[in-house]
């Protein structure tokens, strides 16, 4: 009960962070207005530095075969995700104007602006390079299988060429071919400082959203939605992937692969899928629902599945 009680403790500085943007956005200090400015800021410049930084700060990652496979054990994990969606929905017999959101929003999980944080409780730094990389992956499955499930017929790869994914590749050819010694000390320290605001100011957006997206919310008939949001994201992804850490498929030699895992698997549905919902025109209010359940309750399931995570290494 004690580590149970110091790792729900370790956890709260990020879901903190998500209170203060929310009770900003109350107060009207961090007005809906700035949302598409602050938001193009934090993913065009300071997450791109933040992933810069990390990648060129350890000096040990190269490109080499590791580094395919941890992305594509990351594709791999959101697949994974896409098909309990599939499969609860199927078996709960969700409504059909809500099913396609309700696969895409639940099969994706909090990969990044929660997760670092959560990671960094535990771990020292070397392993953010190791999610980046498996967040590439992610981002990969996001906008080509996601897509698909999202809107059956519209295949765009254009969200592949997004300011995080294309840091990683510069990162890693730039580690590869030099490393930060190609750039100036000035230079370096303002991508430090930058870097440093990304997951603060993501996590105060994300807050703020969250507290303006739950005005108009309102739960499914019979709960059915957010019962299979549950299902799936706080229950059923966690225990695959437990199971997979602790089985002979897991690779051994693979550098923090096996912690990743267990910070990912204890992350709520991710925030973000509500604007990818809403740039396609698809139903945004099962997004929330979808969103918010495993949000909220996250705050037991994280510190649990993470306790029987970490047992698990």
């Amino acid at each position: 009960m004690d580590n149970l009680i110091s790792i729900f403790i370790a956890v709260l500085p990020p879901f903190l962070l998500l209170g203060v943007g929310a009770f900003a956005r109350s107060v009207g200090w961090l007005r809906a207005e700035a949302d598409a400015s602050l938001s193009m800021v934090t993913i065009r410049i300071l997450y791109p530095c933040f992933i810069l930084f990390h990648i060129l700060e350890n000096g040990d990652r190269r490109i080499d075969g590791a580094t395919f496979l941890m992305i594509a054990i990351g594709f791999a994990s959101l697949l994974t995700g896409f098909f309990l969606a599939w499969v609860v929905s199927k078996v709960l017999k969700l409504e059909e104007e809500s099913v396609r959101t309700f696969r895409f929003c639940a099969g994706i999980f909090n990969y990044g602006f929660i997760a670092i944080p959560v990671a960094l409780a535990f771990f020292d730094s070397t392993i953010i390079v190791h999610i980046i990389l498996f967040n590439l992956g992610v981002e990969i499955a996001i906008w080509t299988v996601g897509i698909l499930i999202l809107t059956a017929n519209k295949l765009s790869l254009k969200g592949l060429l997004n300011p995080p994914a294309i840091a990683v590749i510069v990162g890693l050819v730039l580690q590869t071919t030099g490393g930060k010694q190609l750039m100036p000390s000035f230079f370096w320290e303002v991508v430090e400082i930058l870097g440093q605001c990304s997951i603060p100011i993501g996590l105060l957006l994300i807050g703020g959203s969250f507290y303006q997206l739950m005005d108009n919310f309102r739960f499914s008939n019979g709960l059915r939605t957010e019962i299979a949001s549950l299902l799936v994201r706080n229950l059923f992804f966690p225990c695959l992937v437990i199971s997979f850490i602790t089985s002979d498929f897991c690779p051994a030699n693979l550098p923090f692969l096996r912690e990743v895992l267990v910070i990912q698997a204890a992350m709520p549905a991710g925030i973000f899928a509500v604007v990818i919902v809403r740039n396609y025109s698809a139903n945004s209010l099962t997004a929330m629902r979808t969103i918010s359940v495993t949000m909220v309750v996250s705050l037991v399931t994280l510190p649990l599945w993470l306790a029987i995570g970490f047992k698990a290494l």
